[in-house]
């Protein structure tokens, strides 16, 4: 026992460390010892771990102007030495990429998903290929796969998802995929979940209690309360895009009537816009995208403007209910959401200082995500390394749901 927890509290410092090393560029011992409380002789000895086993390495002395007598050696983390594999799914392909621990992505390569084919084989086949090619199995930490869907984790179980699934990866997929995966550390997580995780820590949010909304494949959301990922990166515990903010409306696949994401998704568009009463050129094109209606609105259309504010208003119904629930300081909003552009976020900021629970109301931030559409591949190698990861244990054949 006092050998468990003498691994626990060596792995805590180092991911202390680490964190503080990624965080501050070119920091010193001196100051780590400062920040974190620990002796001179216990960072030293940490620090030369990380550096041997080639996570950190050493700068040289430092241009420091501020301080006297001996200058000290700066720090920062090594990168392209150590990686996570990160495979995503959609219902197009399976993209594989070589994401480092500083949070650059390396390589990336995919496989296009027909009807039938197996997600998981399909993954496998890429995992393979960046080891043929790229880099030998010691320098891989773990291998994410981030799925699209909601994961129970007690139950060894997908439980709602928008990929459709062949037969040769059900009835039980988390099952094989950790047979498949047998020979590394592997961790299943939920795709906006991750996204959130990168907008956390590259972005650099200080408000413990935020959510992130992804517009995507559905409508979904992570939140952090008290700057805790609710329900881990699984998405079970919230199913925002099946919030329904009409019981009178469509019937959506869940069985509910009048969902979120089947109401403002893209695949809406066209019916909106016909809907709308006026004239407009989208109405000929085969497919509308949000970037399409918001490009349209900015420069004049009349429908496309009526569509976006008729838009905010049931996002905004969904919106108020979330903050008298849970009130996060922050809303951001992510995936293809970017593309309505400013008329859609000044609509919604505009909805919510008209009804509700104004006390709260008013104390929220709402903004568009700062990262592009890779961010949930390096969030989901960060959550990996933040939560998973132990620099004191040989983790080959872990699985970790969420």
């Amino acid at each position: 026992m006092k050998l468990v927890n003498q691994q626990i509290i060596k792995n805590n410092n180092l991911k202390i460390l680490y964190r503080h090393i990624q965080q501050t560029p070119g920091i010193s011992r001196a100051q780590l010892s400062k920040l974190t409380g620990l002796s001179k002789t216990t960072i030293s000895s940490l620090v030369d771990e990380l550096i041997e086993r080639k996570f950190v390495q050493d700068t040289g002395i430092l241009d420091d102007t501020s301080s006297v007598g001996r200058k000290p050696n700066g720090l920062q983390l090594l990168h392209n030495h150590h990686y996570a594999v990160v495979i995503g799914w959609n219902s197009k392909n399976v993209s594989a990429k070589l994401v480092d621990i500083c949070g650059v992505i390396v390589k990336e390569i995919y496989q296009p998903y027909y009807e039938n084919d197996s997600y998981v084989s399909c993954s496998r086949v890429l995992l393979d290929k960046i080891l043929e090619e790229d880099v030998s199995r010691d320098q891989i930490l773990g291998v994410c796969i981030v799925i699209p869907a909601m994961i129970d984790a007690d139950r060894m179980s997908i439980f709602t998802t928008t990929l459709d699934i062949s037969s040769k990866d059900s009835p039980d997929l988390l099952t094989n995929i950790r047979s498949t995966f047998s020979d590394f550390p592997l961790s299943i997580l939920n795709d906006t979940a991750c996204a959130a995780y990168a907008e956390k820590v590259y972005t650099r949010i200080t408000q413990q209690d935020f959510a992130y909304i992804n517009f995507q494949h559905g409508i979904g959301a992570a939140l952090f309360i008290h700057d805790k990922l609710l329900g881990n990166a699984t998405a079970s515990y919230t199913q925002f895009g099946h919030y329904s903010i009409d019981p009178d409306g469509k019937q959506c696949s869940c069985g509910n009537k009048g969902c979120l994401e089947l109401m403002i998704s893209e695949d809406s568009l066209k019916e909106r816009l016909v809907q709308a009463g006026c004239q407009s050129s989208l109405r000929q094109n085969s497919k509308i995208t949000y970037a399409d209606l918001s490009s349209a609105a900015l420069y004049g259309d009349p429908a496309s403007q009526k569509v976006i504010r008729d838009m905010a208003k049931d996002f905004s119904i969904a919106l108020r209910n979330l903050v008298c629930l849970v009130h996060p300081k922050l809303i951001i909003i992510g995936g293809k959401g970017k593309d309505l552009g400013p008329f859609f976020l000044e609509e919604i900021s505009s909805r919510l200082k008209e009804t509700g629970f104004q006390r709260m109301l008013d104390s929220v931030q709402i903004r568009y995500s700062f990262l592009d559409s890779t961010a949930y591949f390096v969030g989901g190698m960060k959550y990996f390394f933040d939560i998973h990861y132990d620099f004191t244990q040989n983790l080959t054949g872990s699985f970790f749901i969420g």
